[in-house]
């Protein structure tokens, strides 16, 4: 066991001490969740958890993350990749992990309630981009922010800020016919648990449904997208669920948001097995805690 895998551990174990050091945990699921992820790493090498960090961290950008470019002048555009969460202990320690093994920098702002990840520069951006080659964006809104993006790295191009803001604000213009195609043709990619987890810290909610007394009835797992659906029928098919409804709303802007509603036993079962071999590494793997001690 390399030195530095060791001082991970240390440090991981520090940050989840507070979440498990007075609390009995499930042994029917065998949940106990620090000590799983002291086991996790303890069994990992260095690449081993380096592609579990970027698997992961492609999940986390398709829900939190953004994919942007800013006009500077004629030939100088910005591109930026940011990803912004709860300013929470265990969001910036999530953070610093993906600093550590992918690159970018943490900032904590908006008065002190977000903490985020920026990839700014070429080196960053380099390094970002690969890992989006090796585990591709599943998600079409990010993969046309990507491209976007790709292009006016490629190009040296001179364009005015008119002619710029045109193209940016047709960089969705394929997306419909992605949809499309997605619905009749994807198919599960081989880093698809790693990037579910990520996904989860995202986009995720675990919820207690109670009844008239207070007392709990049930719980449920959330999880949903704008325009994705596809990704809501590849969860359903990851936990063999296929029969299960996915439910949609439109909102204001009248912009479909798919999600879907997953409980009972086999679920916390599922999910345990999920989280046990793909731990959650931010806030919401305090909100999974709480929501199987509590049910």
């Amino acid at each position: 066991m390399c030195f530095l895998i060791l001082l991970i551990i240390d440090s991981l174990s520090k940050s989840l001490s507070y979440l498990y050091s007075t609390k009995e945990y499930s042994k029917e699921y065998n949940i106990d969740y620090g000590a799983n992820i002291n086991k996790f790493l303890s069994e990992k090498s260095e690449i081993e958890f380096t592609n579990y960090i970027e698997q992961f961290f492609v999940g986390l950008l398709e829900g939190d993350g953004t994919i942007s470019v800013d006009y500077i002048s004629n030939l100088s555009k910005r591109v930026r990749i940011v990803i912004a969460l709860k300013n929470l202990e265990d969001n910036r320690f999530m953070l610093d992990l993906i600093v550590k093994y992918i690159g970018g920098r943490v900032a904590i702002e908006r008065s002190n309630r977000y903490v985020t990840w920026y990839a700014t520069n070429k080196t960053d951006l380099a390094k970002v981009f690969a890992i989006l080659a090796r585990y591709p964006l599943l998600s079409t809104r990010k993969q046309c922010q990507l491209e976007f993006a790709i292009n006016f790295i490629n190009s040296n191009k001179d364009i005015s800020k008119e002619e710029f803001c045109s193209l940016r604000d047709n960089k969705y213009k394929n997306q419909e016919a992605m949809l499309e195609f997605n619905n009749k043709n994807f198919g599960l990619p081989s880093y698809f648990p790693a990037w579910f987890s990520g996904f989860v810290e995202s986009e995720g909610h675990f919820k207690l449904v109670k009844s008239a007394n207070n007392t709990i009835k049930s719980s449920q797992f959330i999880i949903g997208q704008n325009y994705e659906k596809h990704l809501l029928k590849a969860i359903l098919t990851y936990f063999n669920c296929e029969d299960r409804k996915i439910n949609y709303i439109l909102n204001k802007e009248g912009v479909t948001y798919y999600k879907i509603h997953l409980g009972g036993e086999n679920i916390r079962s599922l999910l345990a097995s999920q989280f046990n071999s793909y731990p959650l590494l931010g806030d919401k793997n305090t909100k999974y805690i709480q929501w199987v001690n509590k049910h």
